[in-house]
């Protein structure tokens, strides 16, 4: 089917006549995202907003394929309608995949067009059930957007009296999820189309709801737009903390493998060009320039295995009681842990930086953080290192350095 964009359509028809309330905030049109279960009325919905036939719609089976954006001048935000949650874990999960592929990409890609600020999450009015297997799965086909307001849009409520009972199940099923709970802002219940009770004597349910459900959404737009930005910085640091774990687990396994070589532990400022490597891999990673921030530089550097991190993880092994580890296996624990402290504590203040928590100006914090929080934190980390490498070894099994550097990074994250 022809997808319909940049088409000029007439206003919808519960207002037509009426002034269709506008969003007048920071970007040209943000976006809504349509999901609900297959056959509830998301294209019905869809037509009845466009007045044209913009959306394929059934009974009760899937109609939308794949997702598609709508975009008409009649409306100030563009519909973003996506695949129905079908019967079936399959079904099901390929429809979450989907949406959230399709957020994943549109970030990566920099398509503000593809930016989410408000979620229409539409059930079935005549249902009259609502379980917690629902919102588990607008969860995770949403997860990319977790700060964007939410409407529940109760469709096919043909019956005045039910709708009161539907809304309070939505509120009961919504608190079953706090953090979804958090984000519902609106519960509508709406007619799409006109709905035939006795053909004969002409009775019928016209269109309803469509006014209140575009007023709810232009109100809390300007709060979405805010959220999805927020959302869209968060996936990126996501990124960045991925591939900076990752930077720092092969370091400190390099480190790990440097120490198994038997050399004096005082002579160990081998390392420092592997920590200048990891450090300098960092920076790029959250965009601080190794070579134009000496000082920043410098300070986290000096804090290696020439300065405060190293001596406290020495100190440390040497106030175990009882130690009884193999020299080089202990001085590949020392190597490795000294390297992941500090890619670690590079980590977070990279983070601040990349943020605008602090600047690269900030060196005397950056000090004070590596002495107080990595430096600190090193000595119960590695009681708490050398007691699992230890557990591991007796339990018989055959302890590798990828064994030991599971059991290093896993106590080296800074909170």
């Amino acid at each position: 089917m022809e997808n319909k964009e940049r088409q000029d359509f007439a206003p919808p028809a519960p207002i037509a006549g009426g002034e269709v309330p506008v969003y007048e905030g920071t970007i040209e049109k943000p976006n809504v995202v349509v999901v609900g279960n297959s056959g509830v009325g998301k294209s019905t919905l869809i037509n009845s907003l466009f007045q044209t036939y913009v959306a394929e719609t059934s009974i009760g089976e899937a109609t939308t394929k794949e997702l598609r954006v709508y975009e008409t001048d009649a409306l100030s935000f563009r519909i973003i309608d996506t695949i129905g949650f079908e019967p079936g874990v399959l079904n099901q999960s390929k429809a979450i995949a989907a949406l959230r592929k399709w957020s994943k990409d549109s970030i990566k890609n920099e398509d503000p067009t593809h930016q989410i600020s408000m979620i229409w999450y539409c059930i079935d009015g005549t249902s009259r059930k609502m379980f917690k297997k629902n919102i588990d799965m607008l969860a995770r086909a949403t997860s990319v957007w977790k700060s964007v307001p939410i409407i529940v849009v109760i469709t096919k409520s043909y019956s005045k009296p039910e709708r009161e009972e539907n809304i309070r199940m939505v509120y009961h099923a919504f608190k079953s999820h706090s953090k979804l709970s958090e984000n519902l802002k609106a519960i509508v219940p709406v007619v799409a189309a006109t709905y035939k009770i006795d053909a004969d004597l002409n009775i019928n349910v016209t269109p309803d709801g469509l006014g209140e459900l575009l007023a709810e959404t232009v109100k809390y737009l300007p709060e979405g737009v805010s959220a999805s930005l927020v959302d869209k910085n968060y996936f990126y640091l996501q990124q960045k903390r991925g591939m900076a774990h990752s930077v720092v687990g092969a370091s400190a396994l390099a480190g790990l493998t440097v120490g198994l070589v038997p050399i004096p532990f005082p002579d160990g400022t081998i390392l420092t060009p592997l920590e200048v490597g990891e450090i300098k891999s960092l920076s790029k990673i959250y965009g601080v320039e190794f070579d134009k921030n000496t000082e920043l530089i410098q300070t986290i550097i000096n804090a290696g295995t020439a300065g405060i991190v190293a001596k406290t993880a020495l100190n440390a092994i040497k106030a175990i009681p009882g130690l009884n580890i193999a020299g080089d296996v202990l001085n590949g624990i020392v190597a490795g842990v000294i390297v992941a402290a500090l890619g670690e504590g590079s980590v977070y203040i990279f983070e601040q930086i990349y943020t605008g928590q602090k600047s690269v100006a900030d060196t005397e914090w950056v000090k004070n953080f590596l002495d107080s929080k990595v430096a600190s934190g090193l000595t119960k980390n590695i009681n708490t290192i050398v007691k699992e490498y230890t557990e591991l070894l007796s339990s018989g099994k055959k302890v590798t350095a990828k064994d030991v550097m599971i059991i290093i990074m896993k106590n080296m994250k800074i909170k």
